[in-house]
């Protein structure tokens, strides 16, 4: 209805009395007794105000119930949460939100350690995608340990310039699992040509008969969780010097022995040591 300004000498019908007066005003009571005394049967969407607890109260059919209760305006979310355009709310708790900054150009909202987070997209076509998990370099020692492949379905491991301080040694796969015994025959592909059954070398990555040349090669894990065997795949390059110098190939795959997850595995030289190289483990 409008709202109806009154002059002195303007007459005032019932319906003026009715309509700018008692509609549109805020009752005051002392407190709620008073409140109760003077309207024993409120009117739906009445308004008063209580001194004694400075409530403004309102009549829904039922019962007074305070303006800022009905609705609960403390259940709101407040504006000043996000702070920069593009933010967005997310829960950080039960009935409570905090704020996700906007990501950088061509990321994509995934959740990162059971959290929503901004993360670098992956490969197209529905492939996986792979996060760095940790990296490091190759210790002076006959072999390492990459261990904790606990977290991921797939495993990545990326090495690079892996050398080592004698002539005429193997890289191998050592165990599985703390395990010698916990992996089947290998089947292996060296310089284009199949080999055929062997055992779980890594590849020749030296020299036979000068000092050891340094390499590059990748080990492919799938299925580290699995209830099924997982496959460990190896691909690295090696140079082997007798007589003229060549440079080789090889892509060798071993699977785990029956239903064993795969949580850790040890390369190592057949003799010598590591002298520099680094790695990248990345999971999917």
């Amino acid at each position: 209805m409008a709202y109806k300004t009154f002059a002195n000498g303007f007459p005032l019908p019932a319906s003026d009395l009715n309509n700018f007066l008692m509609n549109q005003s805020v009752i005051v009571f002392a407190d709620s007794a008073a409140r109760g005394t003077a309207i024993p049967s409120p009117v739906e969407g009445m308004l008063t105000y209580l001194e004694d607890t400075n409530a403004y109260e309102s009549w829904n059919g039922s019962a007074y119930v305070a303006l800022v209760e009905d609705p609960d305006l403390t259940a709101l979310v407040p504006k000043s949460t996000v702070t920069t355009a593009q933010d967005l709310i997310v829960a950080d708790g039960a009935s409570s939100v905090t704020r996700l900054g906007v990501g950088t150009d061509d990321q994509v909202l995934s959740v990162v350690a059971g959290a929503v987070a901004w993360a670098d997209a992956g490969g197209g076509g529905g492939g996986l995608d792979w996060d760095l998990v940790s990296s490091g370099s190759f210790p002076s020692a006959s072999s390492i340990t990459f261990s904790g492949l606990t977290a991921y379905d797939n495993y990545l491991i990326i090495y690079n310039d892996v050398g080592n301080t004698s002539a005429s040694s193997n890289l191998a796969l050592d165990s599985i699992n703390s395990d010698s015994t916990a992996f089947g025959v290998s089947f292996e592909f060296t310089e284009g040509e199949p080999q055929g059954p062997k055992n779980s070398d890594l590849g020749r990555l030296s020299s036979s008969n000068s000092a050891a040349f340094d390499t590059n090669g990748l080990i492919e894990i799938n299925g580290c969780r699995s209830t099924n065997p997982a496959l460990v795949k190896i691909h690295s390059g090696y140079q082997f010097m007798s007589n003229s110098g060549r440079s080789s190939f090889s892509t060798k795959a071993v699977w785990t022995k029956d239903s064993l997850a795969l949580s850790s595995l040890v390369i190592s030289w057949s003799s010598g040591n590591f002298d520099n190289g680094t790695y990248k483990i990345y999971g999917a």
